[in-house]
């Protein structure tokens, strides 16, 4: 199986080849056995950059075998681009979407604490990102509501059941909790929006370290200062693991 990992707005392209290769005596992806390619994450708002992958994965499969099995590997709101491929293109012939980290109910682009990490969004992204964008309508086919909860805290609750992706596509995402955010969050991502209520497979890494997983701050001054993220190789490796077990299932039927 080919594997195509795609970064989210926040993370350099290259910055998933640590996924690929490995690193400190923990194997990568390709040590496991998968063809990996890399996408560079595309421009513009969220509905190009799918369109912009979906010719991507058009000229990987020109360039070789046209029935090769394909499995996509989506970091923050890189996991969106996977399933929005599958809204838009439904016969693209994915078998199967590994997300690390992904918001797929989206964020709250007007919360005032996270701006200092947002400065480095495309404002089309950002756009499209919110919790009540027409962008999140479409991938999910439901709006939402704010429901206020334990301590006055306000939660987004969708009003149906979302589509989530194919019923042949098996999806997973694996979600950071941190101690400091109540296990409530990454410090990017709430848990609510990862896993849309519990609609979504999914796991959690929990620990201080499991800022937004620890790939989109480690080269960012800003995210290294102010809010302390670091590089840690016990979790990366976590991702690995499970996005190969998902890769490895048989598909259904």
């Amino acid at each position: 199986m080919r594997v195509v990992l795609i970064p989210g707005w926040n993370e350099g392209a290259d910055k998933m080849q640590l996924l690929v290769d490995g690193h400190g005596g923990e194997p990568g992806l390709a040590a496991r056995g998968f063809d990996c390619a890399i996408f560079n994450g595309g421009k513009g708002s969220l509905s190009a950059r799918i369109d912009q992958f979906a010719q991507f994965l058009a000229g990987i499969r020109a360039a070789g075998a046209p029935d090769e099995e394909i499995g996509l590997f989506g970091y923050s709101a890189g996991g969106l681009v996977a399933r929005g491929l599958l809204r838009a293109y439904p016969d693209a012939g994915i078998r199967a979407i590994f997300q690390l980290a992904a918001p797929n109910a989206g964020i709250a682009t007007d919360d005032p604490r996270g701006v200092l990490h947002r400065i480095h969004f495309d404002r089309n992204v950002i756009e499209d990102l919110d919790l009540e964008s027409q962008f999140m309508l479409w991938l999910n086919e439901t709006p939402g509501h704010w429901e206020t909860g334990e301590h006055g805290a306000k939660r987004w609750k969708l009003d149906k059941p979302p589509w989530i992706a194919p019923a042949h596509v098996p999806i997973f995402n694996l979600v950071g909790r941190m101690p400091r955010y109540h296990n409530t969050s990454d410090g990017v991502v709430a848990v609510d929006s990862a896993t849309m209520n519990g609609a979504v497979p999914h796991g959690f890494v929990g620990g201080n370290r499991a800022n937004h997983l620890n790939l989109s701050g480690v080269w960012n001054p800003l995210t290294l200062v102010l809010r302390g993220w670091r590089s840690d190789d016990r979790l990366w490796p976590l991702a690995v693991e499970a996005a190969t077990r998902l890769f490895a299932e048989k598909p259904a039927g």
